[in-house]
C-alpha cells in the first residue's frame, strides 16, 4: 500500500466494498477500517470501541487493553482534497480532548457533561475512570487518510500522549497477506561468531542464530520498506518502542545485552543456497517481523559496535505461500498459535468442508485454514459459521461477538452435533446473507450497521420458524432442501420473515426509549434478546392474524408444496 491510496478519491470505493453495512459514510468507515486494519481489533471490537457522533467531545473511538492497562482514544480526521495535508493545530485540539482522561474525577465530569450516549455508554462499559484511578496508561491515538507536514511531526516529538498514524505510517503498517514480497536476490549472513540452531519443522528447514548487526543492515530493502512487505509494522515514527531501540543503540556498553531487550527478527527465504561454519547464503527473502529493529539499526548504523548481535529466525518456505501468510500472521500476533489453527485439520472440520463442497457441487469452499486459495469459489469461513450456528441453533446470539469461542471452549456443542452437515451449513449461510437485506428496514441506521444485530435478528427469525408446525418442518428438511435445489426458495422466504421482524422491530426499540438505546450492552445480553425476541414473535402472530404479515407457511409455501 501507498500513502496516496489512503486519499479519498482512491480509497472511498474500498471501504465502500467492505463496510457499506457498518459505517455510513467514509470518515466512520475509515475509522473501522483503521481499528481492524492497523490496531488489529476483532471487528466486535472495533464496533463497540466507535463512539464517533455529535457531541463526542473530540473522541471517535475507545478501546481498553486490559492485559497492557492502556486506555487507547481515538480520534480520526479525514480530507477529501487531494492535496490535503495535516498540520498541527488538529493534534494540539486531540491533546485537550486527552486532558480530560487525566483524572479520575475528569473522566467523571466527561461523564456528566457529554450529551453523547455512545460515549457515555463506552466510559461505564469499561470503567474508564474507574481504570486510570488504578494506574491504567491514556494513550491518544490521531488518524488521518493523509501525510502529516514537517509542523505536525515537529509537534508530535514534544507531544508523547499521542501516537500519529498518518497516511505514510498507516501505509507502511498495513500488511497485504495476498502478496509475496521481498528481496529476489541472495544475502550472506556471517554466522563466524555464533552457534547456529538447526530443525526442520512442517517441512520448513529452520536456523536460528545470533548475527552481526552491521551484517544485517546490509540487507536491501531496509530504507525504502520492500523488505519488510509482508510485515506488521514498517514505518518507525517516534513509537516508545523505537525510542527504545535507538537508546540501545546508542548506548554501546549496552550492546552486548541487545539480545536480552529485543525478540530479534524473523527472515523467510525461498531457498537456504549453502552454509559452512562462517556463513549462511539465502535467495529471494523477506522480513516478516523485526522491522523496527532494522530501521532502527540502519539509521544508528555509525554507532553499532561488534558487540551488538540480534538474534535472527531463518525459515525457509521454498515458496509455499499458504505457509508464508501463516507465519506472517503468527510472528505477529500476541497468541501464535490460534484456536482455529489448532482445529482446522480435526476431523469435524474435514468432514464439513468435504460435505460442504459436496452440498453446493464445488461452487462453495468451507474455509478451514487461512491463506486456502479458493479462487472462483464462494467463501464461508468456519469461524463465521460457527457463529451462524451458534445464533440459529444453540439460540445464543449475544455470545456472538467472542469469536475466538467457536473453535475452542464451544467448538463441540457448536460442530459436534449429527445435525451440523454440510447442507445445513451451506443453507443456514444462505439465509444468514439475507438478514442485511432486511437491514434497510431498520430506521436506527447504528444499530443497523453493529454487526452483533446480524446474528441477534438470525436468531429472532429462526424462533419465528421454530414457532409453527411448517417452519419446524423446514428446518428438519434443510439437507433434502439443499440437495432437491431449492435453496433460493429457502433464502427468500427467509427474506420475508425477516423484512417483517426487522419492520416490527423499530417500534420494540422506540417504545424503549425515544432517542437512544444502549444496544452495544443489550445484544450481549441473553436477559434483553430472549425478551425482544419473545415480543416479535407475539408481534408476527398479530400481524398474521391481522393479515399484515405472511404466516412460516406462506413465506416456504414453494418448499412446502
Amino acid at each position: 500500500m501507498k500513502p496516496e491510496d489512503l486519499r479519498h478519491g482512491n480509497f472511498s470505493s474500498v471501504l465502500e466494498k467492505h463496510y457499506s453495512g457498518r459505517a455510513p459514510d467514509f470518515p466512520k468507515r475509515f475509522l473501522k477500517w483503521f481499528l481492524e486494519n492497523i490496531l488489529r481489533l476483532d471487528e466486535f471490537v472495533a464496533d463497540d470501541a466507535c463512539v464517533d457522533a455529535k457531541h463526542d467531545k473530540g473522541v471517535d473511538a475507545i478501546y481498553v487493553d486490559n492485559v497492557s492497562e492502556v486506555v487507547y482514544v481515538v480520534q480520526s480526521k479525514t480530507k477529501v482534497s487531494e492535496k490535503a495535508t495535516l498540520g498541527d493545530s488538529e493534534l494540539k485540539d486531540f491533546f485537550g480532548t486527552l486532558v480530560q482522561f487525566s483524572s479520575e474525577k475528569k473522566i467523571e465530569k466527561l461523564y456528566e457533561e457529554t450529551n453523547n450516549e455512545r460515549l457515555k455508554q463506552a466510559l461505564k462499559r469499561n470503567e474508564v475512570s474507574e481504570k486510570v484511578a488504578a494506574g491504567y496508561e491514556v494513550r491518544g491515538i490521531f488518524v488521518t487518510n493523509v501525510p502529516a507536514n514537517d509542523d505536525a511531526h515537529a509537534y508530535i516529538e514534544k507531544a508523547e500522549l499521542i501516537e500519529l498514524y498518518d497516511a505514510v505510517e498507516i501505509s507502511s503498517d498495513y500488511v497485504d497477506l495476498n502478496a509475496d514480497g521481498g528481496i529476489p536476490e541472495r544475502f550472506n549472513f556471517d554466522i563466524s561468531d555464533s552457534d547456529v540452531i538447526e530443525y526442520d519443522a512442517g517441512g520448513a528447514s529452520t536456523r536460528i542464530f545470533l548475527a552481526p548487526a552491521l551484517n544485517l543492515t546490509k540487507m536491501k530493502g531496509i530504507s525504502d520498506g520492500s523488505l519488510f512487505e509482508q510485515n506488521v509494522r514498517l514505518s518507525l515514527g517516534n513509537t516508545k518502542v523505537n525510542k527504545s531501540i535507538k537508546s540501545s543503540i546508542r548506548e554501546k556498553s549496552e550492546h552486548v545485552n541487545f539480545p536480552l531487550y529485543h525478540n530479534g527478527i524473523n527472515v523467510l527465504c525461498r531457498e537456504i543456497i549453502e552454509e559452512d561454519e562462517q556463513s549462511i547464503v539465502i535467495e529471494d527473502y523477506v522480513v516478516v517481523n523485526g522491522a523496527q529493529s532494522l530501521t532502527s539499526l540502519l539509521s544508528e548504523r555509525s554507532k553499532i559496535t561488534d558487540d551488538l548481535k540480534i538474534l535472527v529466525k531463518l525459515i525457509e518456505v521454498k515458496g509455499d505461500v499458504s505457509l508464508s501468510q501463516k507465519i506472517t500472521r503468527n510472528s505477529n500476533n500476541q497468541n501464535a498459535i490460534k484456536a482455529r489453527d489448532m482445529k482446522s485439520n480435526h476431523n469435524l472440520q474435514q468432514r464439513l468442508k468435504a460435505e460442504v463442497d459436496k452440498a453446493s457441487a464445488g461452487k462453495i469452499a468451507y474455509e478451514i485454514k487461512q491463506g486456502e486459495n479458493n479462487k472462483g469459489k464462494e467463501v464461508i469461513s468456519n469461524e463465521v459459521a460457527g457463529l451462524v450456528l451458534l445464533a440459529a441453533d444453540l439460540k445464543q446470539p449475544w455470545s456472538c461477538h467472542q469469536k475466538y469461542k467457536v473453535m475452542d471452549d464451544l467448538h463441540s456443542e457448536i460442530f459436534g452435533r449429527p445435525s451440523v452437515s454440510g447442507a445445513r451449513v451451506v443453507a443456514l449461510w444462505k439465509c444468514f446473507q439475507k438478514v442485511s437485506e432486511a437491514f434497510p428496514h431498520l430506521e436506527n441506521k447504528s444499530f443497523a450497521n453493529y454487526t452483533l444485530t446480524k446474528f441477534f435478528l438470525m436468531y429472532a427469525v429462526m424462533e419465528i420458524i421454530r414457532d409453527s408446525a411448517e417452519g419446524r418442518d423446514v428446518l428438519a428438511s434443510l439437507d433434502k432442501i439443499v440437495a432437491d435445489g431449492h435453496i433460493d426458495y429457502l433464502a427468500n422466504g427467509f427474506l420475508v420473515l425477516a423484512e417483517n421482524a426487522a419492520i416490527d422491530l423499530n417500534a420494540e426499540i422506540a417504545s424503549e426509549d425515544d432517542d437512544y438505546f444502549d444496544y452495544k450492552n443489550d445484544l450481549k445480553s441473553p436477559k434483553w434478546c430472549r425478551a425482544m425476541s419473545a415480543k416479535l414473535l407475539a408481534q408476527h402472530k398479530k400481524d398474521v392474524r391481522r393479515d399484515k404479515a405472511e404466516p412460516v407457511g406462506k413465506a416456504f409455501e414453494s418448499i412446502l408444496e
